[in-house]
């Protein structure tokens, strides 16, 4: 991947975080980031734009559970590990155990 599309790939990492954490409401962050890979995309390889093209978007979260989009140098993050319940059967158990006392 060459740097142009590499950096535009951050650009739609940030811009999916930045609407992510703002519930998708608009700012003035995600107008910067927008600026940013609008000047970004003018450097990109046509094969590059017809990439991205195909792909279609993909920095908007359409649901606040979701992944932000994989860059191709970063490894998916893996589904967080459950907290064990020492000395408990279930969360539910710990959490009656915590109402009595």
């Amino acid at each position: 991947m060459d740097k142009d599309l590499s950096r535009y790939r951050q650009l739609e990492r940030r811009l999916w975080m930045t609407r992510w954490r703002r519930a998708g409401l608009e700012s003035e962050e995600e107008d910067a980031v927008l600026d940013e890979m609008e000047d970004a995309w003018l450097n990109l390889s046509e094969d590059a734009r017809t990439l991205l093209r195909f792909e279609g978007p993909s920095c908007w979260p359409t649901d606040p559970s979701s992944w932000p989009p994989r860059l191709p140098t970063t490894r998916q993050p893996s589904a967080p590990t459950p907290w064990t319940y020492e000395g408990f059967r279930s969360p539910a158990d710990a959490i009656l155990s915590a109402e009595s006392a």
